[in-house]
């Protein structure tokens, strides 16, 4: 597959520092700061939290973890999991950090109530993020958010160290050498801020968003980021066995029912399920009590890996009338512009969006825009 080339400048670099740099001042002057994400985390979301909030909490300051839905069983694995709130906290937050998020909305219901924090943060890497934040780092290029907060950690080892030192550097040109190809004294300062559990976080990120490397964004940058992760106590082997070998015997139930609903359109290009709410109910009503969130994970993957099919939707039903739709595509297709056309967005081979109305009439629509960028 050919990777789209982006082109820097100097200009993008004296951007990107001047951006973490002003990153750092706000941290370094607010006290209780939130992180949120996305509604229905997977595992860069909360993976980037995880990673943000014990860099902060080795700064001293009071963090909040939120998230409107529950963590995954599988991401349980991974520190901190426990701290997450599915309430705005009480206390007045100096400071707002919003990771791996492409709008302001999409952290969920009641949104609106953090909106008047008179400092936001945006760390995203989706290339339809809305730079919503008062400041933002956002590299589309980036595999994961969790490879933007690896530069974000390393330019904060720097800088705490006073070391003329910017990771982006590499990132913009990958023709140059690795980001930390320097003597091991200084290389252990520039990652001083980065420790077993970070690294376990930040791994977790990279390993769930380039579908364990499967996907386009595992490129030379992100092997590279994992190889520097792999030098600390993370055990890849317990990390690949909790995230991919270990589900819910009501997983599979709900697979059994949803590949019922495969479908095909465009002459077998692109193909479709569907997960419903009596589905759920049919499962929870053998397993009281089990959380819903992560039932339906990567369930698009299974149409996408049919031979022929290019687009792959699933339609999860998440109330009456309303669908939450993800999109993946296997080389070529821009799915975030068939999203975009719903107001999601995300990134060209993985994107994502709610619809409302009949069923039926959502899949024409739908159907009709993937045929416009097949």
């Amino acid at each position: 597959m050919i990777r789209e080339i982006r082109e820097y400048s100097d200009t993008d670099l004296i951007d990107l520092k001047k951006s973490t740099d002003d990153i750092f001042h706000v941290i370094e002057t607010s006290k209780k700061i939130l992180i949120a994400t996305h509604e229905n985390p997977e595992g860069d979301a909360v993976s980037s939290v995880i990673a943000m909030a014990l860099f902060l909490r080795s700064l001293g300051k009071e963090v909040y973890l939120y998230d409107k839905d529950s963590i995954p069983d599988n991401l349980k694995f991974l520190p901190w999991t426990e701290k997450f709130l599915d309430k705005f906290p009480k206390e007045a937050i100096d400071l707002l950090i919003v990771a791996d998020c492409g709008e302001f909305s999409r952290i969920g219901a009641n949104f609106e109530q953090l909106s008047g924090i008179n400092r936001i943060i945006n760390i995203d890497h989706h290339f339809t993020n809305t730079r919503f934040g008062h400041l933002n780092l956002v590299l589309p290029d980036a595999s994961s958010t969790g490879e933007v907060l690896f530069y974000l950690f390393l330019s904060y080892g720097a800088y705490e160290n006073k070391i003329p030192y910017s990771p982006y550097e590499s990132f913009l040109n990958e023709e140059l050498n690795e980001p930390l190809s320097c003597d091991l004294d200084t290389r252990n300062k520039i990652l001083s801020k980065i420790n077993d559990e970070i690294a376990l976080a930040l791994y977790t990120s990279i390993l769930t968003d380039t579908g364990s490397f499967h996907y386009s964004s595992a490129n030379k940058r992100s092997f590279y980021v994992c190889s520097v992760l792999n030098g600390y106590n993370i055990d890849p082997s317990r990390v690949a066995t909790e995230l991919f070998e270990t589900k819910p015997a009501e997983m599979y139930i709900l697979l059994g029912k949803s590949l019922s609903t495969l479908e095909f359109a465009l002459g077998g290009k692109v193909a479709s399920m569907v997960g419903t709410k009596k589905m759920i109910n049919s499962v929870l009503e053998k397993t009281d009590g089990f959380r819903v969130n992560g039932l339906y994970e990567n369930f698009v993957n299974y149409p996408r890996s049919i031979q022929g099919v290019e687009i792959a939707i699933f339609f999860r039903e998440v109330s009456l009338n309303e669908y939450r739709l993800n999109f993946r595509s296997k080389s070529y297709a821009n799915v975030a512009a068939v999203a975009e056309r719903f107001g999601g967005g995300g990134h060209k081979f993985a994107a994502g969006c709610k619809a409302s109305g009949d069923l039926n009439e959502i899949k024409k629509e739908v159907y009709k825009y993937c045929e416009e960028v097949i």
